[in-house]
């Protein structure tokens, strides 16, 4: 190693040295306490995510109901029925059956017949479900599954989903009733990793499910089997309505209740089918759990050595890389060497570093001739004030931008004027480049007197205009009357092919609707408008071109519109180029700087809402230890891919802020649909399916985690919608990683990952 990677790898080694003596000292001073309080933590959070995943069942089941409800109105004839809700329900063994019923509870049509429903005119519930309104669900007491009138053994308990249906008039026409086991709610709290007992109960205090099942479903089987009857102790320690974890000196008891029909209901006249889940942590399960924690901590200290070792050494190497990489310029070698613009690159000190084909060609001098040197080779003082370049430099100081025409002279000794384009772009917060880009314009100016002479003259100009000039003129419908001949080279049409036609014929889809209604606006009033297009080419390349519009008028009557442009292609394409993110194709942080002001000010002006989310690929840094920075680029690559495919309305922005963090801005978008916008992007991310085997994530797969923030660009400024995005991005990474965090006013909700997709949504 040279001394540059020694140093660094030194203080990157000794940095974890000193991290470890004192994490480790801590640490294990109070492992009993800290450990305990994980596992606790880590039980608690197995039930949570246990109930959350009955939540998403019966979420689940709502949408099928609703749906099955949904295709009862389209169709009620009963063969086409039973084939649909039959596809439906094939693979779903929760759904024991489906049928009908009449509005006087008589059933009508079956489907998965198991021989459990029947009439229910003389059920208590049927009042109840009279009462139902459109997209109401209602739930009925648990039953037991019976065969020929006795119950099956072992017992299995289930209960009816009720919604009505709807003929398609909109008359309520019966209801539909989804027999649904509770299977594998039973099973799910039967099975843990920490060998915890849950027992099920319901609202009457009766043992639904408990590891001896003589004591469950005692309303039915012995009414004296509840609960406070048969745990006297725990129910003396707890009483009825507690909630949340007890400590004794013997075990935990962590009880938590549930209200499934406020799950699926904003009616709330109907009684609730409540569950309540109470488990016994044992306290030899905590100790077990320290005492193999200790037997390995002498190897994850030895591992640690090792990773430090190993981690040190990268990012010794890595640093000298990325110094490296920040002293090369960050341009396109096809677009740099194939423009038509004439291309100059400088360093800080102005300084010749590049010049491309063009440049040669214009001025006469060899990239060997300037390279090195400073642009005062060209000779333009002798044309120019000193206050025109001090305008010049403290535009560059200020703005990082400056355009505008300047004469040189060639290496022959020839003034020439061009249309010069000079912007600064930073690799480091101290070092930067300037790419400057110029197209000759001696022969269009000196095209242009031709023309005014010629004018004076009064001699016929319409040639010249069609040779030299991008004309077009349209009626007051948009329809085009004429083209120049200069228009038809540019845009691939020829005249019969356009005259006729109506001007959109040009138009770029990225050119938003509201573009043209305020070009509209301006030219219907009788106003010049004046500003840069993007259009599209005959065929769908895009050009630019910056055009002023103008009314046409008849006895003080509008009749159409003409336009005179020039094309501005290439030097939109290096403008674009210092905007851009080289690596991901997205726009890169300094745009982003400057577009987050504007966009906000724009939704301001128009009363708008936006969202902005910061995302960060989990475990990066570990992804590029393992597969290589070739294979890391490739999947910043990709993700960000993902994004531009999830995120692809032309009003959005995308950008690299750097590293594998990227950030996204919406406008007029709500809390619901920005919230499903950044879940979907999750999810599409995960779907990539890129292998990531040192994620400490259970799908070992790359996934990303994303904080976002809804705001009014009336009370938030840019630096502090970056700030909360940036806090939440931090506060999913913190809950565990993969997930959504979303603030909207002053509150936020946190989007988990679910374990089970549905098969199908309704949107």
């Amino acid at each position: 190693m040279n001394k540059k990677i020694s140093y660094t790898f030194f203080k990157t080694f000794t940095l974890f040295i000193i991290i470890f003596l004192l994490v480790s000292t801590a640490y294990i001073k109070n492992l009993d306490d800290i450990y305990t309080k994980e596992t606790t933590n880590s039980i608690e959070s197995e039930l949570d995510l246990k109930i959350t995943n009955i939540q998403n069942n019966f979420e689940i089941l709502k949408k099928d109901t609703l749906y099955i409800s949904y295709i009862y109105k389209l169709n009620k004839n009963r063969y086409i029925l039973k084939d649909e809700i039959s596809s439906l329900i094939a693979l779903k063994e929760s759904y024991l059956e489906v049928y009908f019923l009449k509005n006087n509870g008589k059933k009508f049509l079956e489907i998965n017949d198991n021989t459990l429903s029947k009439d229910i005119q003389e059920e208590k519930y049927l009042d109840d479900l009279k009462k139902l309104k459109r997209g109401d669900i209602y739930i009925s007491s648990i039953k037991l599954l019976k065969n020929k009138e006795k119950i099956v053994n072992p017992t299995k308990a289930y209960i009816e989903i009720i919604t009505p249906v709807y003929d398609k008039y909109d008359v309520q026409d019966g209801f539909v009733v989804v027999d649904y086991s509770l299977d594998d709610i039973f099973v799910s709290f039967s099975n843990s990793k920490f060998d915890l007992e849950t027992l099920i109960l319901n609202k009457e205090n009766f043992i639904l499910n408990s590891k001896n099942s003589k004591y469950n479903f005692g309303f039915l089987f012995n009414k004296d089997l509840t609960f406070n009857n048969i745990h006297k102790d725990i129910y003396k320690e707890i009483g009825e309505d507690f909630k949340g974890t007890l400590k004794n000196d013997d075990y935990y008891i962590n009880v938590k209740k549930i209200n499934i029909t406020l799950w699926l209901n904003t009616n709330n006249q109907f009684n609730p089918f409540e569950l309540k889940f109470i488990t016994k942590i044992n306290n030899n399960v905590i100790d077990k759990k320290i005492d193999e924690y200790l037997n390995t901590i002498a190897w994850i200290v030895f591992l640690y050595f090792l990773v430090a070792l190993f981690i040190s050494f990268i990012f010794a190497e890595y640093k000298r890389i990325e110094k490296e990489n920040k002293s090369r310029l960050k341009i396109s070698n096809n677009v740099f060497e194939n423009s038509h613009d004439g291309i100059i690159i400088t360093d800080k000190e102005n300084k010749v570093l590049q010049v491309n084909k063009s440049f040669t060609k214009i001025t006469g001098y060899s990239e060997k001739e300037i390279l090195h040197k400073t642009p005062k080779i060209l000779k333009s003082t002798g044309y120019h004030t000193k206050q025109f370049y001090k305008n010049m430099w403290d535009s560059l100081n200020n703005e990082n931008y400056w355009e505008g025409e300047i004469t040189n002279i060639k290496k022959n000794g020839m003034p020439y004027t061009e249309e010069l384009t000079i912007s600064r772009i930073y690799t480091d917060e101290d070092e930067f480049y300037h790419i400057a880009s110029f197209v000759d314009i001696t022969e269009a100016k000196r095209n242009k007197k031709t023309i005014e002479d010629k004018l004076e003259e009064n001699k016929t100009y319409l040639e010249i205009i069609n040779d030299y000039l991008i004309t077009l003129k349209v009626d007051i419908n948009g329809k085009i009357l004429d083209v120049s001949d200069a228009f038809c080279r540019i845009c691939g049409y020829s005249k019969e092919e356009v005259i006729g036609q109506n001007h959109n014929i040009f138009r770029h889809p990225d050119t938003t609707k509201e573009f043209y209604l305020s070009i509209w606006d301006d030219i219907y009033s009788g106003k010049t408008w004046e500003g840069e297009i993007k259009n599209m080419m005959k065929n769908k390349e895009v050009y630019y071109v910056h055009a002023k519009i103008s009314p046409m008028y008849n006895n003080k009557t509008i009749t159409g519109y003409a336009s005179v442009a020039v094309d501005i292609t290439d030097k939109k394409r290096i403008e674009e180029m210092s905007i851009t993110d080289e690596l991901t194709q997205t726009y890169n942080r300094r745009y982003f700087n400057t577009t987050i002001e504007k966009e906000i000010l724009r939704a301001k002006r128009d009363n708008k809402t936006m969202g902005f989310a910061i995302l960060d690929i989990d475990f990066f840094k570990q992804y590029n230890d393992t597969y290589g920075h070739n294979k890391g680029d490739k999947a910043l690559i990709e993700t960000a891919n993902c994004i531009k495919y999830t995120i692809s309305r032309a009003s959005d922005y995308i950008f690299r802020l750097g590293g594998e963090e990227f950030g996204v801005l919406v406008t007029d978008i709500n809390e619901k649909n920005f919230t499903l916008l950044l879940e979907k992007l999750r999810t599409n991310v995960e779907d990539l399916h890129i292998e990531h085997t040192n994620s400490t994530l259970s799908n070992k797969e790359l996934t990303i985690s994303i904080g976002g923030i809804v705001f009014d660009s009336n009370n938030l400024t840019a630096e502090k919608a970056y700030k909360r995005a940036d806090k939440f991005l931090y506060e999913a990474k913190d809950n565990g990683r993969n997930k959504v965090v979303i603030q909207t006013d002053d509150s936020h909700i946190s989007h988990k990952i679910n374990s089970q997709r549905n098969n199908y949504c309704i949107l």
